[in-house]
């Protein structure tokens, strides 16, 4: 077992696969291909440490706005509206940064962090900022800017990604301390969505495929 400190993600099953949650401080990449469950993952963990941990969460959202963020999000019982009139989750609108410059959208998520006193950030999703990029060299100096900044802020960072079946990963995958991978897959003609862990940077990590349900309540069991 592993002395790290962890941060449980509350997620029924997950927890027992990567033991007793993912390491404090590190930044986790949850990939996967469009509609394979990674932003309700990513709220979910979040929704989680805010109301169970009592932890200050800044959750940052590309891929659709906050008002539907928070509408979708809380049709699958994750209330991520109520924790943050509390105050312990903000949410910023990253649409609007679009064509802007990286460092300033870094710059902007590193302020909400201190402004809010929070432990972890969520990035949903690190794709919509790689695709600002104009070459693998800024790409790479990019990535490994970041890596090391929030690892000396000591922030948990959970980003998710866009991954297409079958494509190995960039220096984002290189560069995190952990890669989680959701796949849909076909079984008995339904669509099923499943979970592996590929690393994870001082734990010992199941190596196998893993069910994933998402309603009434997300939960991760034996495939």
């Amino acid at each position: 077992m592993s002395s790290a400190a962890r941060i449980p993600t509350g997620i029924d099953g997950l927890d027992a696969m990567i033991e007793g949650g993912v390491i404090r401080g590190d930044m986790h990449l949850l990939a996967g291909a469009p509609g394979t469950g990674k932003t309700i993952l990513a709220s979910t963990f979040a929704y989680n440490a805010t109301t169970k941990l009592k932890e200050k969460v800044v959750y940052a959202t590309f891929e659709e706005s906050t008002e539907y963020l928070l509408r979708n999000m809380k049709k699958l019982g994750i209330d991520l509206g109520a924790a943050e009139k509390e105050g312990s989750l903000k949410v910023i609108d990253l649409d609007a940064l679009k064509g802007k410059e990286l460092e300033n959208n870094i710059q902007l998520l590193l302020a909400a962090v201190k402004e809010t006193k929070s432990t972890i950030l969520v990035i949903d999703s690190l794709t919509a900022l790689l695709l600002a990029t104009e070459s693998k060299f800024e790409l790479r100096a990019f990535m490994k800017s970041v890596y090391k900044t929030l690892k000396n802020q000591g922030v948990t960072t959970l980003m998710t990604i866009s991954q297409t079946p079958g494509m190995g990963f960039g220096i984002e995958g290189f560069v995190a301390d952990s890669v989680m991978l959701l796949e849909n897959v076909v079984d008995k003609d339904q669509f099923k969505t499943r979970l592996i862990v590929l690393k994870m940077r001082g734990t010992e990590h199941s190596k196998r495929y893993h069910s994933v349900q998402f309603a009434p309540k997300m939960a991760v069991s034996k495939y």
